[in-house]
């Protein structure tokens, strides 16, 4: 789903003229005096009601906190809040991180940016979470509890058991969610104390299952997860069609990494079904989305990127251990080197985008679906902002975002959270209804909703054997034993984070 900003404006004929009454004021195209039946003398506003009370508007000026400030996608996010520093009358950016080594570095860079926009936003550096976050409007968390070091063993522990370790989707997403959610519940817990009102936007993976959980166990519905896999399909497919991304609309639905396009709108017309009769003409299709243009054509719809993982569990798996490296290998290399090059230099902006064509060019980008690079802003950080924007009340959009369900996909509970285009407006995200979905895809995403919640209520209450039940729901893990056996071997290996479940 491309993120169509909707008309700041409409234009309205000239209102009504009350006589002697002043202008009437108009609501949906009929006159105020005349809402509920009511007639209000001298065309004033409604009077004040007992709803009216708790509400309090965002600050006239806006801080956003970012956690995880350490990381290595900071400074593509600051220079996309930079760019709206005026739009979003921001006036300070908190940055925390417990590693304080990698902080020093990507703080050069956000220096660097600050004064090559020569912006006057203060960026702060708290020492602790209350502090970062009192008086946030926004609060942005993108945090990788362990460390890079971490991610490689949640891919070799699975890996050396014949068992796919990906990150999100496979039992390495699982082993990352065992150690992120208790402490983005322990983040919550705060927010409420000192930041009530705030907006908490996840960046963390894995997306669903972090947001899922704060839903379910964290008393604050004021969340929204975004991953950028959804828009870059939209960029891909304007790349393939020659249009501008703003251009199109998708119809997509599904979880996070689990999820569907079905239908692809241009100039109010569906393309989809001419999409999927020429792709055996796109030179390199396969290559880029290591789909075969027959598998998609039987779909009748275009699959998230991630869909390979499910579809293809032989060959996935295959393309993985016959890998030089992991990818959380090759990321940790990866960062490890920034830091260092960055600490070493005078010129911080080239050092990073020298790192950024290092990554770009990974034999193993997990996102194969995204046409561009980190550098094009058009990734997480640019969804982030539509949302900060949509939230902040500076321009209604539709996102497609990780929200609770509220009957957009139905089959779902109301507060399984899911990732479908939602109108984002001041305060408030609504997701839109995806009206029918296909038997097939409907079983997929079902099975992945009762693996995140039940993995969610294992880590909320510390339950061993709820554990590895949810693991063996992962259909990336081939049976109850295999989950068995991970999970034990996390618990040696990554023991500081699994020692409480009983």
């Amino acid at each position: 789903m491309t993120c169509q900003t909707l008309p700041k404006s409409v234009d309205h004929p000239e209102p009504l003229l009350d006589k002697g009454r002043g202008p009437a004021r108009t609501f949906m195209g009929r006159t105020a005096s005349r809402i509920a039946g009511q007639r209000y003398a001298g065309g004033s506003p409604l009077p004040d009601a007992p709803w009216r009370a708790g509400l309090r508007r965002l600050e006239a000026t806006m801080k956003v906190s970012i956690i995880g400030g350490g990381g290595t996608r900071v400074p593509i996010l600051m220079g996309a809040l930079l760019d709206l520093q005026e739009r979003l009358d921001l006036s300070e950016i908190a940055l925390i991180d417990p590693d304080g080594k990698r902080s020093a570095a990507i703080d050069k860079v956000v220096a660097a940016l600050v004064q090559d926009r020569d912006s006057t936003v203060t960026v702060s550096h708290p020492s602790t979470f209350r502090e970062c976050v009192t008086g946030a409007s926004f609060v942005i968390a993108a945090i990788r509890v362990g460390g890079d070091h971490m991610r490689t063993l949640d891919e070799r522990i699975p890996l050396s058991m014949d068992v796919l370790g990906q990150e999100t989707v496979g039992a390495g997403g699982f082993a990352m969610a065992v150690r992120t959610i208790p402490v983005v519940l322990e983040m919550l817990k705060e927010l409420r104390e000192v930041a009530p009102d705030a907006w908490f936007i996840n960046l963390t993976n894995p997306s669903g299952i972090i947001t899922q959980a704060m839903v379910s166990h964290g008393g604050f519905h004021n969340v929204v997860g975004i991953c950028d896999a959804p828009t870059s399909i939209g960029i891909l497919l304007a790349y393939l069609l020659k249009v501008e991304p703003e251009n199109l609309v998708l119809d997509y639905y599904g979880l996070n990494h689990c999820g569907f396009v079905k239908a692809v709108y241009a100039l109010g017309h569906d393309v989809l079904p001419q999409i999927l009769s020429m792709i055996d003409q796109v030179p390199g299709f396969e290559a880029m989305t290591r789909f075969p243009p027959a598998f998609v054509r039987r779909l009748g719809k275009l699959p998230n990127g991630y869909i390979w993982y499910y579809a293809f569990k032989r060959e996935s798996l295959a393309a993985v251990k016959a890998a030089r490296e992991t990818r959380g290998e090759e990321v940790e290399r990866l960062n490890a080197q920034l830091v260092a090059d960055l600490m070493a230099t005078d010129d911080p902006l080239a050092a990073y985008e020298a790192y950024l064509d290092k990554r770009d060019d990974g034999h193993l980008a997990e996102e194969y679906w995204t046409a561009m690079s980190l550098k094009s802003g058009q990734g997480y950080s640019a969804v982030a902002m539509d949302v900060l924007l949509g939230l902040a009340g500076k321009g209604q959009s539709v996102v497609p975002v990780n929200v609770m369900n509220r009957g957009a996909i139905a089959g779902l509970a109301l507060d399984d959270v899911v990732e479908v285009p939602s109108l984002i407006t001041e305060r408030l995200i609504r997701p839109l209804a995806v009206g029918p979905i296909d038997t097939e895809s409907q079983l997929l995403i079902g099975q992945i909703k009762l693996y995140e919640r039940s993995l969610v209520d294992a880590v909320a209450y510390r339950d061993l054997g709820a554990l590895i039940e949810a693991l063996a729901l992962n259909p990336l893990v081939p049976s109850p034993a295999v989950a068995r056996d991970l999970v034990l071997a996390f618990k040696e290996q990554e023991a500081p984070y699994f020692d409480s479940f009983k």
